[in-house]
């Protein structure tokens, strides 16, 4: 008798699955066949010098852009995202480095944004009455799990910390229930006591709710004490995979120089 094989239960299957993703913009080649998996719950770190495919790669993971050849698998279905609206409804959040906050919003205005509520059913929608009183009740609720002291929802945005704006973005898209959260360079600019508070919020949400991050860092420290795997770019190949707990700061620098050659030759 024929046996069928089992389908593998979705703990089994990589929440994030990159396959020889290539892109070319006219003669330049970004990026040439990269490939590398993430886990759920799994910190993943994306590194390598400017101009090594990092930010290409995730704009393409995002749906900013297509790949010119190569797959990707989100909980192992294949995804084509022809706009970052897709990867969003897919369940991939991007935080980039500017954060895309309206400074002169306040807190809960800029976790709705675009998807603001609103009250008195459809005459309250059709006017863009908004229930503001609710947006704010949840948008306290939610960043009051991220541990760190947020002033109220009322208050605008241009009147916050670096580190403050980094939990707010964040926490949109804890509110919206994202599956991964891309993190462009989350510290950057940020003074020691915010960095530190931006890395405990990482590593606590990854440990409290399971959360799946893909970070892109040029701080080899941050990346060292958060990251349980390391990806290495370089001239938009892909050189290294290293697990920390096999690796050293010195041997991911020497990866992303060129002092050490590609793992994969």
């Amino acid at each position: 008798m024929e046996q069928i094989a089992s389908r593998p239960s979705p703990d089994q299957v990589p929440l994030l699955k990159v396959e020889n993703i290539t892109k070319t913009f006219g003669a330049v080649q970004a990026l040439r066949g990269v490939s590398f998996t993430l886990e759920r719950g799994e910190i993943l770190a994306l590194v390598g010098d400017n101009g090594a495919g990092k930010s290409t790669l995730v704009k393409i993971i995002s749906g900013v852009y297509p790949p010119t050849s190569g797959q990707i698998f989100l909980n192992g279905q294949v995804c084509t995202f022809d706009r970052p609206a897709a990867a969003l409804a897919a369940g991939i959040e991007t935080v980039y480095q500017n954060l895309a906050l309206i400074e002169e919003l306040d807190v809960a205005d800029n976790v709705y944004l675009g998807r603001e509520t609103t009250r008195w059913g459809v005459l309250g929608r059709w006017l863009g009455i908004l229930d503001r009183p609710s947006m704010r009740r949840h948008t306290a609720q939610a960043l009051g799990q991220l541990h760190i002291k947020i002033p109220a929802p009322t208050l605008a945005v241009r009147r916050m910390s670096g580190g403050q704006r980094q939990a707010i973005a964040i926490g949109r898209a804890l509110t919206w229930g994202r599956e991964l959260l891309i993190l462009d360079e989350p510290t950057a600019a940020l003074g020691v006591d915010e960095t530190e508070q931006v890395l405990r919020m990482i590593e606590e949400l990854r440990a409290t709710r399971g959360l799946s991050f893909l970070v892109i860092s040029h701080n080899m420290q941050n990346v060292y004490r958060i990251a349980d795997k390391v990806v290495v770019l370089r001239q938009g190949r892909h050189v290294a995979t290293l697990r920390k707990e096999e690796t050293t700061v010195e041997e991911i620098v020497a990866y992303i120089t060129g002092a050490k050659e590609s793992a994969f030759n």
